[in-house]
């Protein structure tokens, strides 16, 4: 054998020792952080209403994922955290994640209600896209108020945002509302009067009709305590 091929022999074995001693490095490394022991929580907010606080994600991870500081780190499921937290009700969206020093990380986006219901003793909030979740003691959001039960229907709460969003884009303080067993909407105009709309999916019909009402019927006769618009192209008005 040839002193160049001895060589070559040499060399490969070499590189190949230490491609195996960077392997077991490499996993003996990824094995120690593995066996670390979680050590601390860390909470990020990225946008929306301030529900939950750090100590109440911390709070509901206790109660319902259990204790995950001094877990093994590899043993904590991320899975599961980010289950708990996008089924609490305000969290729009969240993500887990851990690092090797041991630190279980959470990044939460909470939803932005632009409603409130409440029928005097339980209530809760929707977002601009229909979606529900209760009221929380924690933090009270300054958005419009619509006082009374609600209809068992799914699509209602949407129906009356789109009809709180369109008055509120045309400049009426539709801050308070009301409504019925039947699921008819009453406005609470600025100085008290009552504006019956009827069942929400028409404001833009009823719209200029309201506006005939402030710009044509009050000054030229009075204001009135209640105005009816829930009949098509009628303004019924009562003392």
């Amino acid at each position: 054998m040839n002193k160049g091929m001895i060589r070559y022999i040499v060399a490969a074995l070499f590189v190949a020792g230490m491609a195996i001693l960077t392997g077991a490095g490499i996993a003996g490394y990824s094995n120690g952080i593995a066996s670390n022991a979680c050590n601390s929580l860390c909470v990020e907010f990225n946008g929306g209403e301030p529900f939950l606080d750090a100590d109440a994600v911390n709070e509901l991870l206790e109660e319902e994922y259990g204790v995950f500081v001094g877990q093994r780190i590899d043993s904590i499921s991320l899975h599961r955290v980010e289950e708990i937290l996008d089924a609490s009700g305000p969290v729009k969206k969240s993500e887990a994640w851990i690092t090797g020093d041991g630190v279980l990380h959470v990044s939460l986006e909470q939803r932005d209600p632009v409603l409130r219901f409440y029928d005097g003793r339980d209530g809760f909030y929707t977002d601009s896209e229909g979606v529900i979740f209760p009221l929380l003691p924690r933090h009270q959001a300054a958005v419009p108020v619509v006082y009374g039960k609600r209809p068992s229907a799914e699509e209602w709460p949407l129906s009356v945002v789109h009809t709180v969003t369109y008055l509120r884009d045309k400049g009426v303080a539709a801050d308070s509302l009301e409504c019925n067993s039947r699921g008819e909407l009453t406005l609470i105009g600025g100085k008290g009067e009552n504006i019956l709309l009827g069942r929400p999916g028409r404001i833009e019909e009823q719209y200029p009709l309201l506006e005939c009402y402030y710009e044509r019927i009050v000054p030229s006769s009075h204001e009135y305590r209640s105005i009816n618009l829930k009949y098509r192209k009628q303004i019924i008005c009562r003392d």
